[in-house]
């Protein structure tokens, strides 16, 4: 039976109050987590469906956020006084976010909840579906309303010390509230603090009044406002961010629902809107309100502008003839991207000269405006930007560029121009040129060294998603790794690392088809080139970059590269550091056809090298060669040919990279890696990566030939066992990653020399058992261990396992999940609940009693068996027969009777498949195939005879039958006639012979009231049955079965009744 809410809430407190009594690290106030200072209580993402009773003065933070709490009371926080963050926030979703299951949840906040938190600062209720407020205290300093349904705002806050105030999205169209956002005019007036307002998506039609002098951020996003009145913002001298985008929306480049103003006008300004005695406005934000000019001197008031956001608008005029430039002197970033006029292309960007005396611009992005090219009058206004350092043209449909002019640009640093249609083709070009230049290589292509098969026909293409760029420190990317080992460096940290403050060249995603040199005239200074997702499928040869003597990165992935000649990339062999081939699997799938990479060998200073995602398996050189390569990403291959049984050609692939640190091969399809391969990687390897394979062995053994491995990752593969013997992990080996795999025992030797691991990551096996012994070193002596994961394990909660539930209590290493992910699978009485929920304490009393229980009882067994056999072995032995003769009842023999045919004619609807189920899945299997005693049964199905007629075959199966059994069921009311038919006939059989011989099964819990059914369990209550849901009950009502098909039901009627019924 489940427990009550009122039940479920004591217990909680129960554990609440007395856990941090016992002898408790990890957590303190299960099932929330906590921090080892216990000043941070997270209990975030759990079913509770009370506020968690903590009571603790050290408690600074709490957090009770996505749960399934639904009320605050007056004494929720009581136990906390020192709470100065709290976040209850998702909750109860406004609007479309909530669940279909919860649509009737309803967040109530007692008036009075947060009154005694006098050191509040921070409160979070976004997310809660709130209509009002409650009382606040005097110390909050950031109250967040977003995603509630607060619209009508009448009092003022009383909340003296507030700074940030978030109320966005309380009314629009993902949460509607079917009328304008009001605000009352003095509801701010006691805010004297407030520094950050946010009103966003709340459908204000003006720009609100009375707002507090102090404000210095402002939001009003995704409104309804359609004009900006002379002052609006006069008395906000203190403001510096101002952001009034998308109130006068542009649909026609519109990602989400849309809603502009009457007549698709744009949004109204006047030319004093933003007029400010001392204006401190830093940035300001107009996207996206479809405005076509400016009126003049809209901007002069703004003299500490810096930033500026005109994006999806419509100035595309503007931008070639518009004056309001030179109100801009200050500026140092502004964005015009998405500007373009409908259904128009220009044939080339025309930028107005006054954009020229901004001379201190240092982005100017010019993305989506849509033009062909870049007319010499626009470089001419852009040399006049000294310190201009971004310039994007992205997605303008450009085809020409003359990025020459850009030198007088000393200050550029990135140029991004992808996304458009440069093919950089000279005039006099035609296909068949680049065909005659390659048809050479081709003609050399048929690798003959060695007459291997070929490859199959489907390879599977996978291509990695690249990530959102960050920025990272630029530092030696090695020293970062070994900061942090749990976090190998990928690709695009190197370019982020190398590229920052770099002129860098973006021209992915063009129309390129051929690379010369004449390509990347005006580019010789560029330290980065991005020339990914082109069409370029040519050899490389050499001289191609030529006059690019600085170029550091170069991405060509995702093109259709041919690597052959040794040639490649020779002119940039004292720059190039860090090279991505990747996704070039073009040439790699032919069949037939070879490929060397000796280019590598010619690359002294090259780092980084992907060739990920190539489908690279054979034809290829034996070894690759290099003496500068520290990280080597070679994930989404074919090592799986390269490595299995057609010999031991690439055993020495990687050998001779002498001074690799980092080896990505992953995804290769690997089903097993030999210790000759291990064995022949380069000795300087300190990372390893040979996830998401198809792993069901590893040669542990053999990894002490990698002497500084310290990080290894096996995750996302099949092994099921670790070795039982001691593996000699090496000293610096910090990190193993085996998640994701089928691992379902831990050995006590294997981790015994592993005592330098700090990160160790066991989640998503099937770990039914983890003993202290079996642990890393640095766990049990709680010395080095940083993190442990074991969420999603079949654990076993039995008292044999007891002990792991103390370790995890006690243990200083970190647990990702522990009170959440981390749950018995076993018994079955604990599944789904956290393992911490054992107690050993409750297991010793077990044992002792059982202990007793059993001593006693054999010392009494011994002692008493003896002499009782001695004295009544006779009588005892008779008695025992006597009872067992009674129990059994009276049968009869088999044959004994020639009348009855059958033991039992069952009777049932054929049409219910439920029912048909039940019948032959589970009453003839247990009557007529197991047990002691077997029953002959008649089924109508099975046993009636053809050519009869239906009501004879009834006739003879209820006469030829000792007993009849009726199988009903509450689905579907009405009963068929075979099934009333044999009733009739039993109750005939009753009034003439004075035999019962009706059985009643009934498969449902609930069945209506039946006259015939109450009477009958009066009268005789062992004839009528009902089909148990639990599985442990099952046993005992086919014992019941038995004993009601065995015995004459007279001789269980209620005497008290019987004698006037018969």
């Amino acid at each position: 039976m489940s427990p009550t809410p009122n039940t479920a809430m004591l217990q909680n407190v129960f554990i609440l109050v007395l856990l941090p009594l016992v002898r408790t690290r990890n957590p303190i106030f299960f099932p929330c987590d906590n921090d080892v200072n216990v000043t941070r209580v997270d209990c975030s993402y759990r079913p509770l469906v009370h506020v968690p009773v903590i009571r603790s003065n050290t408690v600074v933070s709490l957090s009770l956020c996505q749960t399934k709490i639904q009320h605050v009371g007056q004494h929720a926080f009581s136990g906390i006084p020192n709470l100065q963050t709290l976040k209850i926030m998702w909750n109860c979703l406004p609007g479309s976010w909530r669940a279909l299951d919860d649509l009737s949840c309803k967040m109530e906040i007692h008036d009075d909840a947060f009154k005694g938190l006098v050191k509040l600062h921070f409160l979070y209720l976004s997310g809660n579906s709130l209509t009002s407020l409650p009382w606040l205290p005097e110390s909050l300093k950031v109250l967040d309303l977003e995603n509630n349904h607060i619209f009508n705002i009448n009092n003022p806050f009383k909340a003296p010390n507030l700074e940030q105030l978030l109320l966005s999205k309380n009314c629009f169209y993902a949460n509607p509230c079917n009328q304008s956002f009001y605000l009352r005019e003095g509801v701010f007036k006691e805010l004297s603090k407030l520094k950050n307002l946010s009103l966003g998506y709340n459908n204000v039609t003006s720009v609100p009044t009375g707002l507090p002098p102090s404000l210095e951020s402002l939001d009003l996003r995704e409104n309804a406002i359609t004009q900006v009145l002379d002052g609006a913002f006069a008395n906000l001298t203190h403001l510096t961010d101002l952001n009034l985008e998308w109130n006068c929306q542009r649909c026609d480049h519109a990602a989400r629902p849309c809603f502009p103003c009457p007549n698709n006008d744009s949004l109204y300004l006047q030319q004093n809107s933003f007029y400010a005695e001392n204006s401190s406005i830093i940035f300001l934000s107009l996207r996206g309100n479809s405005l076509h000019t400016f009126p003049e001197g809209l901007f002069r008031p703004l003299s500490k502008l810096q930033k500026l956001d005109l994006s999806d608008n419509l100035l595309a005029y503007a931008i070639r003839n518009g004056t309001f430039f030179t109100e801009l002197k200050g500026l140092t970033w502004i964005s015009l991207i998405y500007n373009y006029q409908p259904m128009m292309t220009f044939p080339e960007l025309i930028l107005s000269p006054h954009l020229g005396n901004v001379s201190g611009l240092r982005h100017l992005l010019l993305s989506g405006n849509f033009f062909h090219t870049v007319s010499r009058q626009s470089f001419e206004v852009l040399s006049k930007l000294r310190e201009l350092e971004v310039l994007e043209l992205r997605m303008n449909f450009i085809d020409s560029c003359n990025v020459s002019a850009l030198r007088q640009l000393p200050s550029l640093g990135k140029v991004d121009l992808s996304q458009n249609m440069l093919t950089f083709l000279p005039h006099c070009y035609s296909p068949s040129s680049i065909h005659a230049s390659q048809q050479s290589s081709q003609n050399q292509r048929l690798y003959t060294l060695h007459d291997f098969p070929d490859p199959p026909l489907m390879l599977i293409d996978q291509r990695s998603t690249k990530s959102d760029l960050w920025e990272t420190p630029d530092k030696n990317m090695l020293e970062m790794w070994k900061d942090n080992v749990s976090k190998i460096p990928t690709i695009w940290d190197f370019k982020n690392t190398f590229c920052r403050h770099k002129l860098t060249f973006d021209l992915s995603q063009n129309d390129i088809l051929f690379l010369n040199k004449n390509v990347f005239a005006g580019m010789e200074k560029a330290v980065c080139l991005d020339l990914s997702y082109n069409y370029m499928s040519q050899t490389l040869k050499g001289g191609i970059f030529y006059n690019m003597k600085k170029l550091v990165y170069l991405d060509m992935s995702y093109n259709r590269i041919d690597l052959y000649f040794r040639e490649a990339f020779s002119e940039l062999n004292t720059t190039l550091k860090i090279l991505d081939l990747s996704n070039n699997e073009f040439h790699f799938l032919m069949r037939g056809m070879g490929h060397r990479f000796e280019f590598i060998n010619n690359l002294p200073y090259l780092e980084v090298l992907s060739l990920a995602n190539n489908g690279i398996g054979m034809r290829i050189d034996k070894r690759l060669i290099s003496k500068s390569l520290k990280y080597f990403y070679f994930a989404g291959n074919h090592l799986d040919i390269m490595w299995g049984s057609n010999g031991n050609n690439y055993i020495n692939f990687f050998q001779n990279l002498t001074n690799l640190i980092y080896l990505d091969i992953s995804q290769n399809e690997l089903g097993s890696v030999s210790p000759d391969v291990l064995c022949n990687l380069p000795r300087s390897i300190e990372a390893l990566s040979i996830s998401n394979n198809k792993l069901n062995y590893f040669p542990w053994e053999n990894i002490t030939v990698l002497i500084n491995l310290s990080h290894l990752n096996l995750s996302q593969n099949y092994l099921t066992n670790l070795p039982q013997t001691v593996i000699e992990f090496g000293s610096d080996f910090a990190l193993l990653d085996l998640s994701h795999n089928k691992i379902s025992s831990l050995p006590e030797n294997f981790f015994t020399k592993a005592k330098a691991l700090r990160y160790l990551f066991l989640n998503h096996n099937s770990l039914k058992q983890v003993t202290h012994q079996s642990l890393p070193p640095p766990l049990q002596n709680g010395s080095a261990l940083h993190k442990l994961t074991l969420h999603k394990n079949p654990f076993n909660c039995d008292c044999v396992n007891s002990g792991f539930a103390d370790f995890l209590r006690a243990t200083l290493a970190q647990i990702p999940y522990l009170t959440t992910a981390v749950h018995c699978e076993f018994p079955e009485s604990l599944q789904g609940k956290s393992v911490l929920l054992v107690d050993h304490r409750s297991c010793q009393e077990i044992y002792g009693s059982l202990a007793f229980l059993f001593s006693s009882f054999l010392a009494v067994a011994f002692t008493v068996l003896p002499l009782l056999k001695h004295l009544y072995g006779w009588d005892l032995w008779y008695c025992l027969q006597v009872l067992w003769a009674g129990y059994k009842g009276y049968s009869h023999l088999p044959g004994s009777d020639s009348r009855n045919h059958y033991d039992a004619f069952v009777v049932f609807d054929t049409e219910n498949q439920a029912v048909r189920d039940w019948v032959y899945n589970e009453l003839s299997i247990h009557l007529e195939i197991s047990g002691h005693r077997r029953f002959s049964l008649c089924l109508e199905e099975r046993d009636f005879v053809p050519g009869l007629s239906c009501i004879e075959n009834l006739h003879n199966a209820v006469y030829s039958s000792v007993k009849t059994v009726f199988v009903l069921s509450n689905v579907g009311a009405a009963v068929n006639g075979v099934i009333r038919q044999a009733f009739f006939m039993v109750q005939q059989r009753l009034l003439d012979e004075k035999v019962d011989v009706a059985v009643v099964v009934l498969l449902d819990e609930t069945f209506p009231k039946l006259k015939y059914l109450q009477l009958r369990k009066r009268l005789c209550r062992k004839s009528v049955m009902s089909w148990p849901r639990n599985p442990r009950a099952q046993p005992l009502f086919w014992n019941q079965m038995r004993m009601a098909l065995s015995s004459d039901n007279l001789r269980f009627y209620d005497h008290n009744m019987s004698e006037s019924f018969i």
